[in-house]
């Protein structure tokens, strides 16, 4: 499980240093991927794996709306490796799905992490707040 938030900068080379909290969970690679709220999403290889394979074995295949979230889950990930300073590059594209720039904020949200541009994850934050706050147990079903 990751937890936490943390707020580090991309480098010249556009390489964030993962949180060391974070470090050993994701030395066996990592997949980086276009987030819902425009973020991008950092998983375990073999978290990836197991949402695209039930991605792809639940979805009606050939329909537009397949095509498109494929499109868009698969087109722009990247697979890497951390290197041994726990640096991992964020490629050009999903750095501007999530507009980030050298500030970032990194989440950790259960099963997988989220970077953030920090102005974008304030308003949401702020958005959901009520949200929050009337939150009941048992309301919300999480897999």
């Amino acid at each position: 499980m990751f937890i936490g938030t943390s707020y580090p900068k991309l480098d010249e080379k556009f390489r964030l240093i993962l949180p060391a909290k974070f470090r050993d969970r994701l030395a066996g690679g990592v997949v980086l991927m276009k987030g819902q709220e425009n973020c991008v999403v950092v998983l375990t290889k073999a978290e990836y794996e197991a949402r695209a394979e039930a991605l792809t074995k639940s979805a009606v295949l050939g329909t537009p709306q397949y095509r498109n979230l494929t499109r868009h889950l698969f087109g722009n990930a990247d697979d890497q490796y951390p290197d041994n300073q726990g640096r991992i590059l964020i490629a050009s594209g999903l750095r501007e799905w999530a507009e980030l720039g050298r500030d970032l904020v990194v989440v950790g949200v259960g099963r997988h992490i989220e970077i953030w541009n920090p102005e974008k994850f304030a308003q949401l934050m702020s958005a959901g707040a009520e949200d929050f706050a009337t939150y009941s147990e048992g309301e919300v079903k999480l897999d």
